[in-house]
């Protein structure tokens, strides 16, 4: 297979014949892998117009710190590679530096619009390892591993470009442009000579509009996420909550209990949250008052949807992955059938919040024995007792129940036991609601950056209808499409 100034002799083994002129920076044989070849040969000699990312931008340098990182519970927010998600950047979850690391740093200061990329460590070459900075008065600077890109808009829509720096076909140029010593990393010149796909501004504007409105849908999301964690406040007073959390204490006999006999139960953080929530006149059932663990198993007979553990997305209560498996290649934990409405709670470490709510569009899939299926009395309870299992309340209850063998686990029974607070049927509905929302402007967010990612790839591979894009028969979703949506649903 010739192209250019390479031959590809074999693509397994990897055999190539490169030409010396290609040899300019790198002689290791890894950067002239077939895959990698023939994706850059693809985008130089496609039908769509290209720049380097160099010519892009007005901006472009790492981030930086000081060697020693005074870490302040208010202050400037600290984003780092792990900050980076899908085009996001959940500012709520960044640690924060003093005030004055925003002026003593300024080329590490970052301003809303600005693209983050991942360019040190393994994730490099990740979906989730470009992000752009949100619209928000917020102060941030950046850490060394990730490199800020102010792009031109008269040379190129942002927002498109966003989506090319997560397409398969720019990660594959992060990739073979790491240098691979003690950990992946992309050099200031290897960043510049990026090669991005540059169509009409039309296109790159019915691109970008994807990416836009996905933001917009995240902000409905967080939105709707800030109305569960409110009204969960009202109920459990949890930012007023303090415990001194002692090491040792003294349990009265009538405190003990045939059920526990392991310390762990009687700690004195337990203690005070049952205290606190009386006070403050929190009613409490055990959750098998709201529902019941489905103990029954079986094995599927034919091919199947599998969901693990690890498939759960712990931030966003949702179940974010999972494989489709044949017969012969289905694990032996595939045992358990799920549906809509179901709750899916990991039964190993259980108190990192690894709790998710069954939407409809894998009803009827398999998942692993080790996460525990709760099904609510009351359809209508399900989204509440799925919100609530991820709150810090909760999560105090259920390391409570915790038998810690390699690592925490708890039991069905156990589950059934977690203390629950009783709720009026109005708030139950408020928080459903919310809960509902959030989740689905999360799934259209997702869908819209698949999306644009995909449009990326077919402009490239010359299968995206351009014509009817520059003719406006084909136009981008609105926010009205969606709320359009959101209501049919």
């Amino acid at each position: 297979m010739s192209m250019n100034n390479f031959k590809i002799l074999s693509e397994k083994p990897a055999a190539t014949i490169i030409s010396a002129s290609m040899i300019e920076r790198r002689m290791d044989a890894g950067c002239f892998q077939p895959t990698y070849l023939k994706n850059e040969s693809n985008l130089l000699n496609g039908s769509v117009p290209y720049s380097r990312l160099g010519s892009l931008y007005n901006k472009g340098n790492y981030g930086s710190l000081p060697d020693s990182v005074d870490y302040a519970t208010e202050g400037v927010a600290l984003i780092r590679g792990t900050d980076l998600q899908s085009m996001a950047i959940d500012l709520s979850e960044a640690v924060r530096v003093p005030e004055h690391y925003y002026d003593q740093f300024k080329k590490a200061q970052i301003t809303p619009g600005d693209i983050l990329m991942l360019v040190k460590g393994a994730s490099i070459d990740r979906p989730d390892s470009v992000a752009m900075f949100p619209e928000t008065d917020d102060k941030a600077i950046a850490n060394g591993s990730v490199f800020i890109i102010r792009a031109k808009e008269s040379k190129v829509n942002s927002k498109y470009l966003l989506a090319v720096m997560t397409s398969g076909a720019f990660l594959l140029q992060k990739r073979r442009g790491s240098s691979n010593t003690g950990a992946l990393y992309n050099d200031l010149d290897t960043i510049k000579a990026f090669i991005i796909p540059l169509p009409n501004q039309r296109i790159q504007k019915y691109i970008g509009k994807k990416v836009e409105l996905a933001e917009k849908c995240r902000e409905e999301a967080t939105k709707n996420r800030n109305i569960v964690n409110e009204l969960f406040e009202s109920i459990l007073h949890e930012r007023k909550f303090h415990s001194n959390n002692a090491q040792t204490r003294f349990v009265p006999p009538d405190d003990l209990t045939t059920e526990w006999l392991n310390s762990n139960f009687y700690r004195q953080i337990y203690k005070d949250l049952l205290i606190d929530l009386d006070t403050n006149g929190v009613p409490l059932v055990p959750l098998g008052e709201y529902g019941v663990c489905s103990r029954q198993k079986e094995r599927p007979k034919g091919d199947i949807f599998y969901i693990e553990i690890s498939d759960i997305d712990n931030f966003n209560g949702i179940i974010s992955g999972g494989r489709n498996c044949s017969p012969e290649n289905t694990p032996n934990n595939a045992q358990r059938t799920i549906t809509k409405s179901d709750i899916l709670m990991s039964t190993r470490r259980p108190d990192r919040g690894a709790v998710a709510y069954v939407e409809d569009n894998i009803d009827n899939a398999f998942c692993s024995v080790f996460l525990a299926k709760i099904q609510t009395h009351e359809k209508s309870h399900s989204r509440f007792i799925h919100e609530y299992l991820r709150t810090y309340t909760a999560k105090l209850f259920i390391g409570q129940r915790c038998t810690v063998t390699t690592y925490p686990v708890i039991s069905e029974d156990d589950i059934e036991t977690i203390p629950v607070p009783v709720v009026s049927p109005e708030l139950i509905a408020e928080i459903s609601e919310a809960s509902k929302k959030a989740s689905l402007y999360k799934k259209f967010a997702d869908q819209l950056v698949v999306e644009a990612k995909s449009n990326v790839e077919a402009l490239i591979e010359g299968k995206l209808d351009t014509d009817a894009i520059l003719s406006g028969k084909l136009k981008a979703p609105t926010m009205e499409d969606i709320e359009k949506e959101l209501e049919d649903i």
